[in-house]
């Protein structure tokens, strides 16, 4: 290409900037202009007096928090304790109840039993009797009244000797219902679950308190500004002792070791370019920097950075080629490209 069509290129560096996340007063400032600096290393600090009094005051809260949780749970204890002895006595007092109340039950079935022995002894007696008078009726050795009388007896006795085992089979019941209470009757003292679920709100006081602590702890170390890339400082946009508002450019970082250089190739000459063809770098002056190749070519036109238009005013646009660097541009430098065919 004649040198009046050189492409023009510019050197790309990776650019950082460290920027105030909040409102605040520079405290100090680390690093100067044309300072080296590695990446994560801390430039500058912004006044942490605000952090430091609520850091202070969140402290002094969640000791409150940590003593008022101590007074509760032996308050509670203690209570449990207490509640823990009287409720021994009270279980105990209600064993010996249903205890009471088993033995009443045994003792008013064992009464019953001996009723109905004694009723089935007796029917037991009649019905024999019975059987002996109606022979002696058929016989016509008694009357028939002496027949009536005992049936009659004899039908009584059915009916109470039913009676009382109905009565038996109640006591039978009752019995078991008893024994069952007794046996289900577990007596427990208060447990240290039902006090922790009552110091539970506490706890989460706490935690809250310690998460707010936290919350305080990353802002102080948000106020330390580091180095998102490593490289030379080329702007400082502020000074200790200024105030900055949040999102403010403090420091711009340029890598001083450029990576590639974009250059822009009008529509008519792309079809001249293709990848790893070898190209000539000048600067400015016409001094040359050497040879290397082109990396890539976009597939598509793209706008030119306003830095490299001939009139201010009128964008243009082109193809963009990536040259790799040689390593002896400056970042940011503009640049003629010269391709060799």
């Amino acid at each position: 290409l004649p040198p009046a069509e050189a492409l023009r290129a510019l050197v790309e560096s990776p650019v950082g900037t460290v920027s105030t996340p909040v409102d605040g007063r520079v405290q100090t400032l680390l690093v100067g202009l044309h300072d080296d600096v590695a990446a994560g290393a801390i430039v500058a600090r912004l006044d942490d007096s605000d952090v430091r009094l609520r850091l202070s005051k969140a402290s002094y809260e969640l000791e409150r928090l940590r003593a008022d949780m101590d007074l509760e749970q032996r308050d509670r204890t203690q209570q449990a304790r207490d509640a823990a002895v009287e409720h021994e006595l009270d279980s105990g007092a209600e064993q010996r109840r249903l205890a009471s109340t088993v033995e009443a039950a045994e003792l008013a079935a064992l009464a019953t039993r001996t009723q109905l022995e004694e009723a089935r002894v007796r029917l037991q007696g009649v019905s024999v009797e019975a059987e002996r008078q109606q022979e002696l009726t058929e016989k016509g050795i008694v009357g028939q009244t002496e027949m009536v009388r005992i049936d009659t007896e004899r039908r009584a006795l059915q009916r109470r000797v039913s009676e009382l085992e109905a009565y038996m089979a109640e006591h039978k019941e009752r019995i078991a219902t008893a024994q069952q209470r007794l046996h289900d009757f577990k007596p427990e003292g208060l447990s240290r679950p039902e006090i922790d679920s009552a110091l539970a709100p506490m706890r989460w006081r706490m935690k809250e308190q310690e998460a707010e602590l936290e919350r305080i702890a990353n802002d102080a170390r948000r106020l330390d500004l580091r180095a998102p890339i490593a490289g030379r400082i080329v702007a400082v946009n502020r000074h200790a002792g200024e105030w900055a508002s949040a999102g403010t450019p403090l420091l711009s970082i340029v890598d001083p070791q450029p990576r590639r250089i974009l250059a822009y190739v009008p529509e008519r000459v792309r079809s001249r370019l293709q990848a790893q063809q070898e190209i000539a770098i000048h600067r400015q002056d016409n001094t040359r920097l050497g040879t290397s190749r082109i990396v890539s070519i976009s597939p598509t036109v793209v706008r030119l950075p306003e830095r490299l238009w001939r009139d201010p005013q009128q964008e243009e646009w082109g193809f963009e080629l990536a040259v790799a660097a040689t390593g002896t541009e400056l970042p940011g430098e503009r640049l003629l490209l010269a391709p060799l065919f």
